[in-house]
């Protein structure tokens, strides 16, 4: 029994000393992080572990991930020259608003740590100076952030079909992922409200509304079985409600002033509903009351009466 106790001990040993010997082996190439057993839970490391035993099932383990690749193969999507077709809507105080795609913003292409700046983002639009930039995201985020306090470091990556925001140099409460919408607020004031001045980049960081318009019923007849089968279209506009935006909600007659000095009054009822929008790269008076073709384009001031 006590042999057989000194065999056990010594086997004990010399797994000791097999382990020490491979761990100052490895130690020596690239120094073990010791600091993880003080700093993590037992159980936390031990989780990490199985995570990365599951990804031998895809990767060799002599390619085995980094931060940084891990982040490029997971975190963001690049694949080369594959479009996407989604898009973001970029409004308010800049020279072309619309729709622009994401694929022309980052071409989803083979290149570690791909990335644009935010500022550099905005000077290709064409806006250098303005006074903040807010970022909107699918489910609902939303982030305002002043000119000084963006930095070189604000970027804009590829995330899933979509664009994330992050920044080191901001709280991590204003990374956004799935940006939908990037609106500019100039340092110009254009457009008058009951002589307030005023811009659509401020109108349309809120409050908005959102209106739908045109609405039709359709239908149609298989060919198949004969059924007749219907359905509702129409379309939604989003922006600053004129209820909300004059000094005086209850008016009677609502002054809307264009570009070219042309004056069209409207009364209360033909104005119900209207909203301020940029359409066709221009601020709009859209009437819900009234066909597009008798929207008032290019609107330089409004007055409730």
């Amino acid at each position: 029994m006590q042999k057989r106790r000194w065999i056990w001990i010594l086997i004990a040993v010399l797994l000791i000393l097999g382990i020490g010997a491979i761990g100052v082996s490895v130690g020596a190439q690239k120094p073990v992080p010791w600091r993880l057993v003080r700093n993590f839970p037992l159980d936390v490391l031990a989780e990490e572990a199985y995570t990365m035993n599951d990804c031998l099932e895809c990767h060799e383990p002599a390619k085995f991930h980094t931060c940084t690749t891990c982040h490029d193969d997971h975190g963001a999507i690049e694949m080369e020259n594959v479009p996407f077709y989604a898009g973001i809507t970029f409004a308010g105080d800049v020279p072309t608003p619309g729709y622009i795609l994401i694929n022309a913003i980052l071409p989803y292409r083979a290149q570690p740590n791909t990335h644009l700046s935010l500022l550099d983002f905005l000077a290709q639009q064409g806006v250098t100076d303005f006074e903040s930039v807010t970022l909107a995201s699918v489910d609902g985020g939303f982030v305002t952030i002043t000119r000084e306090n963006l930095t070189p470091s604000a970027l804009l990556m590829p995330y899933e079909d979509g664009i994330r925001f992050a920044d080191e140099n901001l709280h991590i409460s204003t990374w956004l992922k799935g940006i939908r919408r990037i609106i500019v607020v100039g340092r110009e004031t254009p457009l008058l409200i009951d002589g307030q001045p005023t811009s659509m980049g401020r109108l349309l960081v809120g409050p908005t509304q959102s209106v739908t318009l045109e609405q039709t019923d359709v239908m149609f007849v298989s060919e198949e079985d004969g059924a007749v089968r219907r359905a509702s279209t129409a379309s939604r506009v989003e922006g600053a409600p004129v209820s909300v935006i004059v000094a005086n909600p209850a008016f009677t007659q609502l002054i809307a002033r264009d570009a070219s000095g042309q004056e069209s009054t409207l009364s209360a009822e033909g104005a119900r509903g209207a909203l301020l929008i940029q359409a066709r790269g221009q601020v709009t008076l859209a009437l819900p009351m009234r066909g597009r073709s008798q929207w008032i384009a290019d609107v330089v001031e409004l007055r409730a009466e």
